[in-house]
């Protein structure tokens, strides 16, 4: 299986401790199957850090550690009450921890924190946001919390991307 991360800077070995904690699956690294994705936030990432560039770094991953016993792998298969319980607690519980080595699910963006934030406001409810959530297409995302499971990435190489305005 190939993977994409896009950053503004190539990442041969990814450093856990560099990484954000409030984000969809908690502190980690993020990879997606699509170069679009990874383009995609190569270029959100140099746009907020005002730099004209960012890359896209490839790796591949045995898709055999999916059926492992060695990692702890928490797999969402879609958008679910599950799945957004689950990035509502790793976006807002400050200190939330999961015990997973690797987490599959789908991205979310801004069009589902529409949703959220409907819900929270009380304007629809959780079957609802999820009956929405399955309408939109959302990319993936593979996650990686622990050394462990990082180790299983092997750096393929990197693409620069250049950050336009147009092109988001």
């Amino acid at each position: 299986m190939i993977l994409y991360h896009g950053g503004l800077i190539p990442v041969p070995e990814p450093d856990l401790s560099l990484s954000r904690q409030q984000l969809d699956f908690g502190g980690g690294f993020y990879t997606t199957t699509s170069f679009a994705q990874a383009a995609k936030w190569s270029k959100i990432k140099s746009r907020r850090d005002g730099v004209p560039r960012g890359y896209i770094s490839s790796y591949e991953l045995d898709e055999s550690i999916f059926k492992s016993k060695i990692m702890q792998i928490r797999k969402f298969r879609g958008p679910s009450r599950a799945w957004l319980t689950f990035v509502m607690h790793n976006r807002k519980d400050v200190g939330f921890a999961h015990p997973y080595d690797i987490v599959q699910g789908a991205v979310a963006n801004d069009r589902v924190y529409a949703c959220i934030n409907a819900f929270e406001g009380g304007f629809i409810d959780f079957d609802t946001v999820i009956r929405r959530l399955r309408t939109y297409a959302l990319a993936d995302q593979i996650s990686f919390h622990t050394d462990r499971a990082v180790k299983q990435l092997r750096f393929l190489g990197e693409k620069e991307v250049v950050s336009d305005e147009k092109n988001s």
